[in-house]
C-alpha cells in the first residue's frame, strides 16, 4: 500500500512538473488582429444607425451592438484613434444616449449600451447628458426591491459593469449592494 501511495505521488508530481505554461501571443500581433477585426466591422457597418438584424430587426443600441462598442472602447483605451472615438460617440449621440425601452427599462439587453456611454463620458466628462438616461434607469433599478429580473448569464456581462462603474464614479455603496443582490 505504501509503495502504491509513493508511486501515485511520484506520478502526480512528474505530471505537474512536465506541464509547461502556455506562451502568450505577442502583444503587437494581438493588437494587429484587433485592429483588423475592428476595421472589418467598421467597414461592414459604416452606417452606425443601421438596425441590427438577428432573426428580426432591432435598434443598434441593444446588446447585439452594445457588446461591440464595449470592445471598441477597450481597444480605444490601448490604441486611441480619433475615428474609433468618433464612430462610438456618433452612435451614442444618434441614440440620444438612451436605451431601446427608455429610462424605465430593467432589461440588461437594453442597459448594455450604457457601459459605452459611461466610457465616453469618462474620457470627456463635459456633458452629463451622456449618462443621464442610463443613470436614471440604473437608479430606478437600485431604488426598487425587485432583484430577480436578470436571470440569464449574459446579464452579468451586459449590466453588472454599469453598477460597478456608477459605484466607482459616485462613491455610493448602493450600486455595489444592488449589483450583489441582483446576482
Amino acid at each position: 500500500m505504501k509503495n502504491k501511495l509513493v508511486l501515485l505521488l511520484f506520478l502526480i508530481l512528474t505530471s505537474v512538473v512536465s506541464v509547461s505554461a502556455q506562451t502568450l501571443p505577442d502583444q503587437k500581433e494581438t493588437l494587429e488582429v484587433m485592429k483588423k477585426v475592428n476595421g472589418y466591422f467598421m467597414k461592414k457597418y459604416a452606417d452606425y444607425t443601421t438596425p441590427s438584424f438577428y432573426g428580426r430587426v432591432r435598434p443598434s443600441n441593444i446588446w447585439t451592438r452594445g457588446v461591440y462598442y464595449e470592445g471598441l472602447m477597450a481597444l480605444y483605451s490601448i490604441y486611441p484613434r480619433e475615428d474609433y472615438y468618433k464612430y462610438t460617440y456618433d452612435w451614442a449621440d444618434f441614440h440620444k444616449w438612451g436605451m431601446r425601452n427608455g429610462n424605465t427599462t430593467r432589461n440588461a439587453d437594453d442597459h448594455c449600451c450604457g457601459q459605452t456611454y459611461i466610457d465616453i463620458y469618462n474620457i470627456c466628462p463635459s456633458d452629463p447628458n451622456m449618462i443621464r438616461n442610463i443613470k436614471a434607469s440604473i437608479d430606478m433599478v437600485v431604488n426598487t426591491p425587485q432583484v430577480n429580473d436578470w436571470w440569464w448569464i449574459d446579464a452579468v456581462q451586459m449590466a453588472m459593469p454599469i453598477f460597478a462603474k456608477f459605484g466607482k464614479m459616485t462613491g455610493e455603496q448602493k450600486y455595489y449592494d444592488k449589483m450583489w443582490d441582483m446576482y
